[in-house]
């Protein structure tokens, strides 16, 4: 399963990264005040983040280690 990240915004949202597994949507990763934190699906909930980091770049490859994996 291949993940992308791709900067995207919308008109409530504000500015946020996308995350896509094979071209699909999966979740995103929103900027909490100096806090990176990566939600699956669509809504992020409170307290709910899978992952959480103060560095966007490890962030990324922590989503990309748990999530990641190899096709089977």
């Amino acid at each position: 399963m291949a993940l992308t990240f791709k900067l995207d915004s919308t008109t409530g949202e504000g500015t946020f990264i996308r995350v896509l597994r094979d071209g699909q949507p999966f979740g995103k990763i929103l900027d909490a005040m100096g806090s990176y934190r990566f939600y699956e699906g669509d809504r992020e909930k409170l307290g709910g983040a899978a992952l959480q980091d103060a560095d966007l770049a490890r962030l990324k490859m922590a989503i990309q280690s748990r999530y990641g994996g190899r096709d089977r």
